[in-house]
């Protein structure tokens, strides 16, 4: 019985121990991003090994080596390149070649840290169904048309064979009360649903009893500006459906003037909000993406920040950090934070680091992290690091931020 339970418990042991190499295997990152010129800690926490190889001469513990090297990973390996390079390291366990990351050492890249407030409109692909209803016809009876044929969610893409882009689109098309051939979307698959609309009584025109919207917009920061290529990174997150929690799938979309009035302050379990005016007539910009990592696009009017060089991932470190947001009028300004905690093992392209809102002002203003603030530039060291993405619910204090690595998809 005694050898029995040792057995077991040796069973368990070696379980949790494969668990624990399983796990650090998964979250080994395929690349490793390093400005060039600068040092690097390069190290895991299993005790795998590394054996490097580049055409380039590497820095590597101080040690200039231009061959093959292999390194213990679980030790602070400081690497560091003069040149733009990419080298191989093949991580090993009990000497056999587990897994290949790439040592990407990059030439320093700068856009300007923006931190301002604006709107942002985009225009749905196709429209979106919100929801079924029904619809009272000439005989006071009501029907349903769309029943069991479309649902929310769906992208209505067109109407025997017409695109349809707006919501007058849609009605247009079947305004002559014929049966339609009506083209949705429904996750990835293409679907043709065959609808007949009723004349509705109320105002005599034909109708599908169906809830749909076609643009949605908001308030929100954008967070960088690369002049170079002229394109913007904002929010840090994707734009979801508010009716579905879906990313939604765009036409395209505007970059608004708008103007803060005030601060709704959060509070545990009610978040708050930055309220303020946009300007649909001031177009500043025009968004080209929705993407799970922030909404991306090209400015066409002039707009300025602070020049600096962007940090990777291995330059995030746990500590004070800077973000910059205007929550008053069109001035931004810089506000004091702590980065908590890092997410090695969060496999969420948002939720990349915890960081907490110190700065006085900033809380006696808006309590926290509010709506709004999403895409608020973070700053450590003088680079720019990351984006604050989400808030805390029941703390607005505290929230997450997506590395700026991540946003920029490197």
């Amino acid at each position: 019985m005694q050898n029995k339970k040792i057995f077991y418990l040796l069973g368990i042991i070696l379980f949790f121990i494969l668990l624990y190499f399983v796990i650090e295997y998964i979250f080994i990152p395929k690349n490793i991003y390093m400005t060039t010129g600068e040092s690097y800690v390069v190290n895991i926490s299993a005790p795998f090994n590394g054996e490097i190889e580049s055409d380039e001469v590497l820095n590597i513990n101080n040690e200039k080596v231009s061959d093959n090297i292999e390194v213990s990973l679980k030790d602070k390996n400081v690497i560091s390149s003069d040149t733009a390079t990419v080298a191989d390291m093949n991580v090993k366990l009990l000497g056999l070649p587990i897994k290949k990351v790439e040592l990407c050492f990059m030439p320093e890249k700068k856009v300007e840290v923006i931190g301002r407030t604006v709107g942002i409109c985009v225009d749905t692909k196709g429209v979106l169904v919100l929801g079924v209803g029904s619809v009272k016809g000439y005989d006071n009876k009501d029907y349903m048309p769309c029943k069991n044929l479309l649902k929310s969610g769906d992208i209505i893409l067109s109407v025997n064979g017409n695109n349809v882009g707006s919501k007058e689109d849609l009605m247009n098309l079947i305004n002559n009360g014929n049966t339609v051939n009506i083209q949705i979307l429904r996750g990835d698959e293409s679907m043709i649903q065959k609808v007949t609309p009723v004349k509705s009584v109320d105002d005599g025109s034909y109708k599908l009893g169906l809830w749909i919207r076609d643009s949605t917009q908001g308030i929100g920061t954008i967070t960088y500006y690369d002049r170079e290529n002229n394109k913007f990174g904002a929010l840090g997150h994707p734009i979801n459906d508010v009716d579905t929690g879906e990313l939604m799938e765009i036409e395209g979309g505007e970059i608004l003037e708008a103007e803060i009035k005030r601060a709704e302050k959060g509070k545990a379990g009610v978040p708050g909000a930055l309220v303020g005016n946009i300007y649909f007539d001031k177009t500043i910009g025009y968004v080209e993406s929705n993407k799970n990592n922030g909404v991306f696009g090209s400015m066409c009017e002039e707009i300025n920040g602070i020049e600096m060089p962007i940090g990777y991932k291995n330059d995030v470190k746990i500590g004070n950090a800077s973000i910059y947001v205007n929550i008053d009028d069109k001035f931004v300004d810089k506000y004091s934070i702590h980065i908590d905690s890092i997410n090695k093992y969060n496999t969420s392209d948002t939720k990349n680091f915890v960081l907490t809102i110190t700065d006085k002002n900033l809380l006696n203003m808006t309590g926290g992290i509010v709506q709004g603030m999403s895409g608020c530039p973070i700053v450590q060291n003088g680079k720019l690091v990351g984006a604050v993405t989400h808030v805390f619910v029941n703390d607005p204090t505290k929230g997450y931020g997506i590395f700026i690595e991540n946003m920029m998809d490197f």
